[in-house]
């Protein structure tokens, strides 16, 4: 494009580009704001995971409670259990969950080694959280009930 400054020749016969472009950017500008507007949205809710193994548990037991009474015995969801078989038990069941919870209900006459020896075996087993049960009028712990 050459330009001419002091001829007066007449009319040019080239295109003023400038307000093409002005107009093409406004356009531009305007698809770009409309567009997203008019595009339909659609939402999706994906169902979650299942696993296809079989669960060992009943339908409508949902927690693991491991049991310790003054006198040593073992329960596991109320039913007795040998020491022996509890950790495996335990990982049996707590193979399928989804949040790896234990409770563990500890008589107050139970030495505190006793304790946390069955706490660390819910751990062994795979438990991710040991929650500790506490009867409501055990206020204060049997150990201190003495002083």
């Amino acid at each position: 494009m050459a330009l001419s400054v002091g001829s007066r020749s007449g009319a040019k016969s080239e295109i003023n580009v400038t307000p093409l472009v002005d107009v093409c950017l406004v356009l531009l500008i305007i698809f770009m704001v409309l567009v997203p507007r008019t595009v339909p949205e659609t939402s999706v809710r994906i169902p979650p995971e299942r696993r296809a193994e079989a669960r060992e548990r009943a339908p409508g037991e949902d927690a693991l409670v491991v049991g310790l009474t003054a006198e040593g015995r073992l329960s596991l969801n109320r039913s007795p259990i040998e020491r022996s078989a509890l950790e495996a038990r335990l990982q049996r069941q707590l193979a399928f969950r989804d949040p790896k919870v234990v409770f563990v209900d500890i008589d107050g006459a139970v030495a505190y080694g006793e304790a946390v020896a069955l706490v660390d075996l819910a751990k062994r087993a795979g438990a991710t959280v040991v929650a500790l049960l506490k009867k409501k009028d055990d206020v204060v712990p049997a150990t201190l009930r003495g002083l």
